[in-house]
């Protein structure tokens, strides 16, 4: 992604952020709930620490459009696509289909 693409997305985490916060339920172990955080949380969780170079800005902004709708579920319950720029390549290399 750019720098206008990531732009965009900080713009959107701030949006929904501030929406939702109010409609986040407690957790235990927090006094309080980061609205923020739990976005930003979930980007990495369901896109990878590499996020930035890898997914694609189209599916970053449909998460965050999901977290906004839903702001309580799992981040494994978002049903995607989790698109990606390219494969992640794996300890030795790109992987091949053998």
């Amino acid at each position: 992604m750019d720098r206008r693409d990531l732009e965009d997305i900080a713009m959107r985490v701030r949006r929904v952020g501030d929406r939702i916060q109010p409609l986040l339920d407690p957790h235990p172990g927090l006094a309080a709930r980061n609205a923020h955080a739990h976005l930003w949380l979930g980007i990495k969780v369901r896109f990878g620490e590499s996020w930035r170079t890898r997914a694609t800005h189209a599916g970053v902004c449909a998460f965050v459009d999901w977290i906004e709708a839903n702001p309580n579920a799992d981040y494994e319950a978002f049903p995607g696509p989790i698109e990606l720029a390219e494969p992640e390549q794996g300890l030795f290399g790109a992987l091949d289909d053998r």
